[in-house]
């Protein structure tokens, strides 16, 4: 069975909130069902057949092609199946997903996997801030799963983490892992001021020394990790090709709260 595929036909003239395409809740629908589901967020609303045209049939191999950065909540609560974005995502893409895997072949917005806690979520470009955070009302950030991000991420990467791994392939901009409480952000371009800022506990694993280091961090010295070596096998079993070594300088802290975490800088 081909996969259900919804290819946008034109720009859309205000923010789309695409939550309703997920697999689970696509599953057992009629192509006129699927057209009806609304998709806008203004009085003036909309409904998928507006902007999107229609084919296949397999709702578990969901494919949208030709999203721009106003398709937001793409894999909202995503608890099976996969999504392919052949486009750029907007807002809160994967955000609370729970399973399955989300492939975009562009950038996304702001609070990407924001709350995200099982699955894997890739993304090939450029995210915004607050990737890997809290959810707006919430107390917590990413609490499991892969996040992949194959450009430079924006502020506040990882925010309150709890549990999971991201994974920056480019840069970081200023409080990365800032109040992290847990889980693993591993950056392999430069990164912002501030990093770890309020960090209590976890690890931010970078190949650059931060530009404007904390005070609040102690620092270790040079040590051999064979977490890293772990660490590097798991990422090549997902299909990401790393190469961490085992030794880093290991900085604890941020001292300034519980300071159990630690930031390594890969020598």
């Amino acid at each position: 069975m081909s996969a259900l595929t919804l290819e946008l036909t034109r720009a859309p003239d205000q923010r789309l909130d695409l939550s309703p395409l997920t697999p689970s809740l696509l599953a057992g629908l009629k192509p006129k069902e699927i057209e009806a589901l609304p998709i806008g967020t203004t009085r003036a609303g909309l409904v998928v057949g507006d902007l999107f045209k229609l084919k296949g049939k397999d709702a578990g191999q969901l494919r949208l092609i030709g999203t721009d950065a106003r398709c937001d909540r793409i894999g909202h609560k995503l608890d099976q199946g996969e999504i392919l974005v052949e486009g750029d995502a907007g807002a809160y893409l994967g955000a609370a997903m729970r399973a399955g895997k989300i492939t975009v072949t562009g950038g996304a917005g702001v609070a990407a996997a924001s709350g995200m806690a099982g699955g894997t979520l890739a993304i090939g470009g450029d995210v915004g801030e607050r990737a890997g955070g809290m959810p707006v009302g919430d107390t917590f950030g990413m609490r499991g799963g892969l996040l992949t991000i194959g450009g430079d991420a924006g502020r506040m990467l990882g925010e309150r983490m709890r549990r999971g791994l991201i994974l920056v392939n480019g840069k970081a901009a200023e409080y990365a892992g800032a109040r992290m409480i847990a889980g693993t952000i591993l950056i392999k371009g430069k990164i912002g001021a501030f990093a770890g800022f309020g960090l209590r506990r976890g690890t931010l694993i970078l190949t650059h020394e931060p530009k404007d280091l904390m005070p609040t961090f102690g620092d270790s010295g040079v040590l051999d990790f064979t977490y890293l070596r772990l660490l590097e096998r798991q990422l090549r079993a997902s299909g990401s090709a790393v190469k961490l070594g085992y030794r880093a300088r290991r900085l604890m802290g941020d001292m300034a709260v519980l300071g159990k975490g630690e930031m390594l800088i890969l020598v």
